[in-house]
């Protein structure tokens, strides 16, 4: 499976208290905390800022942000088990009224998908891949994840099929982002060499 950072994220309300972006234009709703966390994530300084957005998710546990950038942390220790609490308490936020916008909705997802898939919970990727395709059908990387799943998972059949559609989708990627390379992920690494696989490659484009 492919990585990828949060970036986008960098941009919300990192600093709010309350888990409402509304009010991040005010100062008095900064935390010196937050601040420096974000400052440690910025500088790939991971450990650090694991254990202060750790703190944060517990003074601020309905701020969606902290949860997602507290998981993120981890994910880029490759602590992929541990990062599925806040990514899934992230999901679990926004399900309950705490808005994201649809790309920052997209990316958790795919957060916490790759998350499942580290660590080896197909199923659940599966079934979390399942329901986003069915919410958001013209997103490429749903099934472009799904693909992933299906591959580690043997089924060739359904991991061909699912990256065709990703593939049929890619102008639907997230701003700034391009689809990846099938041949370079290691989901794939098995085809590689599969006739099938190969003729895929080339009706998308790649020689």
């Amino acid at each position: 499976m492919r990585f990828r950072s949060l970036s986008m994220f960098v941009a919300c309300a990192l600093f709010v208290v309350g888990g409402d972006p509304s009010s991040a234009q005010s100062s008095s709703a900064k935390d010196k905390l937050a601040e420096q966390a974000q400052q440690e994530y910025r500088a790939k300084k991971f450990a650090e800022a694991e254990r202060d957005f750790r703190e944060l998710t517990v003074r601020h546990p309905s701020n969606i942000y902290m949860q997602i950038y507290f998981g993120q942390t981890l994910f880029e220790q490759q602590k992929f088990a541990e990062s599925l609490r806040p990514f899934e308490k992230a999901l679990d936020l926004e399900q309950a009224g705490n808005k994201l916008t649809s790309d920052q909705h997209r990316i958790l997802v795919d957060q916490l998908v790759m998350a499942y898939g580290m660590s080896g919970d197909l199923k659940k990727a599966r079934a979390l891949l399942d329901g986003a395709i069915q919410q958001d059908p013209e997103y490429p990387l749903n099934y472009y994840n799904l693909a992933c799943a299906f591959a580690e998972d043997g089924n060739k059949s359904k991991a061909l099929a699912n990256l065709s559609l990703a593939f049929q989708h890619k102008g639907n990627v997230l701003k700034g982002e391009k689809m990846p390379d099938p041949r370079t992920d290691s989901s794939f690494q098995k085809y590689v060499r599969d006739d099938d696989f190969i003729e895929l490659m080339k009706k998308l484009g790649y020689q």
